[in-house]
């Protein structure tokens, strides 16, 4: 979580999970400050005891930050099966109100869990916006959705100032079967002013790997004196139609993922999980694939562009095998792998030209490398300048072929980001033929090699075959 507070400072935060944490009675989340653009952070403390007028017995977990003029807020689960609270800072996040009954209690759990799970907070003319979760079963990401509102001008922290919509569950025979659940949503106003809550897909493969590149958009309709109304229909996502809802392809659709509409560009960015090709298939879990982190925009919200590889294990895109191999864990359960380091939750903010962002990271450290790639040992902050500029095909261009031994050749080229390229070769310039398998770039400079058997072709070309995420059917599983 990522917030550019009233005082010019950057305010991050993070959760403490896992066995060894109190996740379960009372969630832990810390803040640390920046003030200098990101160069350095302090950590401020825990939430629990930056409340006042002492230590808050009600915890944070899952938590997201938003504005209200000069007051800074907090709203989250008060563990994973608490209530959903909220709390209000003045001093830009040096100090916290406390929860008690009347005051920073929303939502109170249901079947056991809270309605909570990131609820991300949007603010727009009718004033604030969240997207909730609870689970409905047992199973993973069986959970039904609904939204909250409060007006502009309300005390956000009485509890009858919040509206709740109606209450949304999805059907296991969406996507074909495959479909699972729905999880960790978001709220999005489009370019005309359309409230969308935009989540994250499970669905799956028979062998349990999750397939990954998918979303889903519910359409929220606002009320003035009643409760909000939210629809959705799995059907692919027309913007042209009444209520519009529906799946969308989306390279980050299986993960935690948020879209915020540029007026400066009039397009819709992400930045999510992007998985390339060569590993979209059953022996890769879509769901825990988090090696690399992409910035993808669209002019619609169904057409989406990978912009730019932001951050990415360099192992995923090796040409040897054993490397490869060193970036997932598995098979698990003699089934499929997931990648051993992790890139995400990442939260971005738009500001003039750049773009900043936080993630949670699962990375090499010198204590060694992560539990899993789904954790964290890190928490990081990376400024992506100039984020609007788009690559174009004359971003591609490729050297002379720069070395020539023992019947092995290369050529270095300059690629852009997730389109696909071949090696091809001519005796006469004239009859091209590939030679060897297309590859996946990550963008920059690239380097191929080929071995080619005597009579070895005179001339050499490097030629883009892919375009992006929507560039048409995903090739087959090698």
């Amino acid at each position: 979580m990522l917030t550019r507070c009233a005082d010019g400072s950057l305010l991050s935060s993070h959760d403490w999970f896992g066995p060894k944490s109190s996740e379960g009675k009372i969630g832990q989340t810390f803040f640390v400050r920046s003030r200098d653009e990101g160069k350095t952070w302090n950590m401020e403390g825990e939430m629990r005891n930056l409340t006042q007028p002492g230590t808050d017995d009600e915890g944070v977990y899952w938590q997201a930050l938003f504005q209200d003029d000069q007051k800074l807020f907090s709203m989250g689960a008060a563990s994973i099966s608490g209530p959903l609270v909220i709390r209000r800072s003045d001093d830009h996040g040096k100090s916290w109100t406390m929860v008690d009954e009347k005051r920073g209690r929303l939502l109170a759990p249901e079947h056991g869990k809270t309605w909570a799970c990131g609820p991300l907070v949007f603010r727009d003319r009718s004033g604030f916006w969240a997207v909730l979760e609870n689970q409905r079963s047992p199973r993973w990401a069986d959970n039904q959705i609904k939204v909250i509102h409060a007006g502009p001008h309300a005390d956000l922290l009485k509890a009858d100032t919040w509206q709740s919509s109606n209450t949304l569950t999805a059907d296991s025979s969406w996507l074909q079967g495959t479909f699972r659940g729905w999880l960790e949503g978001s709220p999005l106003v489009t370019r005309e002013g359309h409230l969308l809550a935009s989540l994250r897909v499970d669905h799956r493969h028979p062998n349990g790997a999750g397939i990954g590149g998918i979303a889903a958009l519910i359409h929220v309709e606002p009320a003035t004196s009643s409760p909000p109304r939210i629809h959705f229909t799995p059907e692919t996502y027309d913007s042209r139609k009444n209520h519009p809802s529906g799946f969308i392809h989306f390279p980050g659709g299986g993960l935690r993922f948020l879209i915020r509409y540029d007026n400066v560009s009039n397009r819709y960015w992400s930045v999510c999980n992007y998985i390339p090709r060569r590993f979209r298939n059953d022996r890769y879990n879509a769901e825990r694939f988090r090696g690399v982190l992409a910035l993808v925009s669209s002019a619609n919200l169904t057409d989406w562009s990978i912009e730019r590889i932001i951050m990415h294990d360099h192992r995923l895109y090796a040409e040897d095998t054993a490397t490869v191999r060193s970036a997932f864990q598995g098979p698990i359960s003699g089934k499929y792998f997931h990648t051993t380091f992790g890139l995400q939750y990442p939260w971005f903010l738009i500001e003039g030209e750049d773009l900043l962002l936080t993630v949670r990271a699962a990375w090499q450290s010198p204590n060694g490398p992560p539990h899993a790639g789904h954790d964290a040992n890190y928490h990081a902050f990376a400024r992506v300048p100039q984020f609007r500029r788009r690559s174009k095909p004359e971003d591609f261009r490729c050297e002379p072929l720069i070395s020539e031994e023992a019947g092995s050749r290369e050529i270095r080229f300059h690629a852009r980001p997730a389109r696909i390229y071949q090696w091809q070769s001519s005796p006469d310039g004239k009859q091209w033929h590939d030679v060897g398998e297309a590859v996946e770039s990550c963008g920059g400079s690239t380097l191929m090699k080929i071995r080619e058997t005597p009579p070895m072709a005179k001339e050499h070309r490097i030629v883009e075959r892919g375009e992006s995420w929507t560039e048409g059917v995903v090739p087959p599983a090698p």
